[in-house]
């Protein structure tokens, strides 16, 4: 440290600690050698005043980084240290929070054009390739509905609803440089990839498909997105390609995996979220991914505070219902209460709220409206824990550059038959509550027993591949 006029720090959840340690090395660093400490990422959008609170020295930069921190650069080089913070004001440089003095300046909230945006630099490609870690693409932000609950998309863009796209060309010229490159298993950030113009996403389709034709893009080249079930759903007309012409579009390019928000299946817990789909519908969605032969990934938020015993028992005779009880992905997470949201509003009315901020993992704590659902999600967390670390290198490993198709998938079977065990736990407890029996009495070792076989043939199976 000391050898760079900038020190940029990413916050994502869980870092804090972390933080904590690298400010300290700085400021054993003398005064005149420090470089200016710039945070970006989760926490620095969603919890900027107490970051600063705890960090008066950083300059925070929140929401998008692209522009403030090419501009931050551009002043530090320019000014002498002692003028830079009043020169930031001067420059009109968006999206910062810093100290200057006993004030607390925050500059416009501005969103780039991705438009005009250049490509990433990706300087640790070929180590995370290496690795088998997750190569990241992106086509768009933000999300063409944006008003779920639970949702922190639009204070993460400025507070504003919208989606936004990048070009075509250059999305085609990103996979063949991450093709060129040995990756074959992109997965696109987008939270909405097809948004609100399905002719577009069927031209990118094709786009693709010719840069595989002409050897630019690699055969084996295959693409994860996120969709909403209204995108897959989508009936089409004379001007826009139905949704079902989109996915064989993008399956024609290598469509392997589509991330679908279910998020409930009861229709009181699905209406609390906002969510725009019903469960009939999302129930449509999954039938036609599967019909095309497509992998599905789900969300799906299991527990929330207003949840009812009934609720639960719902949700598990739809993931029943819905063929999900083997699936791969995990659907008994709890709704996170993230700062920027519209249910912790609601929540902090309701008196559900229990207490502050939650800095490090930006969320609020909560109080269970029913104490029977509160003591079922305690029992099954307990119990999930006792082997979750396994159970998480299971899931990292089914993800990202694994070696092959047939490699990732039998993983995934494997993980779909430890989810599934995990439902049998979640349905024991629901069940013995439901017929007013302690849940925390329950004999849980039969389940614990088959998770841990299942997780011991995994490990035995990968020292001997």
């Amino acid at each position: 440290m000391g050898c760079s006029d900038i020190l940029g720090i990413s916050t994502p959840l869980g870092s804090l600690h972390r933080l904590q340690g690298l400010v300290t090395r700085w400021r054993a660093i003398p005064p005149d050698r420090r470089p200016l400490l710039v945070f970006g990422g989760l926490i620095a959008t969603f919890a900027p005043d107490a970051l600063l609170k705890e960090f008066p020295e950083a300059v925070l930069v929140i929401g998008e980084g692209e522009e403030a921190l090419v501009r931050l650069t551009e002043v530090v080089g320019l000014h002498p240290e002692v003028l830079w913070r009043q020169v930031f004001a001067e420059a009109s440089i968006p999206n910062l929070m810093y100290q200057a003095g006993d004030q607390v300046i925050r500059t416009v909230r501005r969103n780039i054009n991705l438009r005009d945006a250049p490509p990433p630099d990706r300087p640790f490609l070929n180590e995370l390739l290496l690795r088998g870690g997750i190569v990241r693409a992106e086509a768009s932000r933000g999300c063409s509905y944006g008003r779920c609950s639970f949702c922190a998309i639009q204070h993460k863009y400025c507070d504003e609803a919208g989606w936004r796209d990048v070009k075509i060309s250059r999305i085609v010229q990103e996979l063949g440089d991450l093709s060129l490159a040995g990756a074959r298993h992109p997965y696109f950030t987008d939270e909405d990839f097809i948004g609100n113009d399905p002719l577009r996403a069927l031209a990118l389709a094709r786009a693709i498909e010719r840069e595989k034709s002409l050897g630019r893009i690699s055969s084996e080249l295959t693409l994860y997105v996120d969709m909403r079930a209204a995108s897959v759903l989508a009936r089409g007309n004379a001007g826009r390609p139905s949704g079902l012409a989109v996915l064989k579009g993008l399956q024609a390019a290598g469509l392997r995996e589509v991330f679908v928000g279910i998020e409930s299946g009861a229709v009181e817990q699905v209406q609390r979220y906002k969510k725009p789909a019903t469960t009939q519908r999302n129930l449509q969605a999954l039938h036609r991914l599967r019909d095309l032969g497509l992998e599905v990934d789900i969300g799906f938020i299991f527990f929330d505070p207003e949840m009812t015993l009934d609720e639960a028992a719902t949700n598990l005779d739809f993931l029943r219902h819905a063929g999900l009880w083997n699936h791969y992905a995990r659907l008994t997470k709890e709704v996170r209460l993230e700062a920027g949201t519209p249910l912790v509003e609601l929540y902090r009315q309701k008196d559900l709220i229990a207490g502050p901020l939650d800095v490090d993992e930006l969320t609020f704590p909560y109080r269970w409206r029913d104490t029977r659902v509160e003591a079922v999600h305690n029992t099954f967390r307990a119990w999930e824990r006792l082997d979750g670390g396994r159970v998480y290198e299971l899931q990292a490993a089914s993800r990202g550059e694994v070696p092959s198709e047939n490699l990732r998938r039998r993983r995934c079977e494997l993980l779909g038959q430890v989810r599934a065990v995990e439902l049998d736990v979640l349905h024991s407890i629901v069940d013995s509550t439901q017929q007013n029996k302690d849940s925390a009495s329950l004999d849980l070792s039969p389940f614990t027993q088959r998770r841990s076989d299942l997780l011991d043939s995994w490990q035995y199976s990968e020292r001997s591949r």
